[in-house]
């Protein structure tokens, strides 16, 4: 097992306006030995930090759609620009490729207006603490891989209910910003037996504030299994019970899923 002391995430920009370039190193990665390919939430998270990058804005929400494979990517191009907004929100797109090929397109809304008083409707529902919480390990990655960068603590599973709490925090002790939280939302899937080992459709991630390093809880609510699809949504909190972001998506079930346990 090793985590990565960088932020796997982030771009570096290209020699065009708006044009960035994502080198996808292990960390970026998911999948068995042999057959690695970009998480989706590692791709969401470049595409965030590419149109801050552009824009000079912080992200307010983001969606991403997930159109094709990224096996064996060395590196990924983000093209994105600003397509509407006002004074204080620029509204954006962006592409992702990979040799020539697009494999994600994303939309999203930066910016803020300031000045504005904060209130959180949303609170932390009580749950066990990461130190009362199940050690969690996900088997058939590969070594070094993203897996490799988080730890994981189950704080809650009912099955029946399509609840999932998971506590997570990062190997390396990243910071909880708005790439970090996407990297972790895209776990959405992994919250019932029968979704885990499906394909995700889109993500998308509202976010409302970063922390600092440490745990953060994610309480996923699936909503509904229909037509061989799972929906649902999550919440995001720091260990202080902070709500950092809300998100929600879409996935394909497996044809055949997962034991239970």
């Amino acid at each position: 097992m090793s985590a990565a002391n960088y932020p796997f995430w982030r771009v570096v920009p290209n020699d065009r306006p708006g044009q960035f370039v994502l080198p996808v190193m292990p960390p970026a990665t998911a999948g068995p030995d042999g057959a690695p390919h970009v998480m989706g939430g590692v791709a969401l998270a470049a595409a965030i930090d590419a149109m801050e990058l552009d824009s000079e804005l912080p992200l307010l929400w983001a969606n991403i759609q997930f159109l094709s494979p990224t096996t064996h990517a060395e590196e990924m191009h983000v093209r994105c620009e600003q397509r509407g907004g006002g004074q204080s929100v620029a509204q954006y797109g962006a592409a992702i490729e990979l040799n020539g090929r697009q494999t994600h397109r994303v939309s999203a809304a930066l910016g803020a207006r300031e000045p504005a008083e904060q209130h959180i409707f949303a609170a932390m529902p009580d749950m066990p603490s990461p130190e009362e919480s199940t050690p969690y390990e996900i088997e058939g990655r590969a070594p070094g891989g993203l897996i490799d960068q988080i730890e994981y603590r189950v704080a809650r599973e009912d099955n029946e209910a399509g609840l999932h709490a998971i506590w997570t925090r990062s190997r390396a002790g990243f910071a909880i910003d708005v790439g970090w939280v996407a990297i972790v939302s895209d776990f959405f899937l992994g919250a019932h037996p029968r979704s885990r080992g499906g394909s995700s459709l889109d993500a998308t991630l509202r976010f409302v504030q970063g922390a600092d390093a440490g745990w953060m809880l994610s309480v996923t609510q699936l909503a509904a299994f229909d037509r061989g699809v799972v929906h649902g949504s999550a919440r995001h909190f720091s260990q202080d019970g902070k709500l950092l972001a809300i998100s929600s998506q879409t996935g394909v079930l497996p044809r055949i899923p997962l034991m239970e346990g």
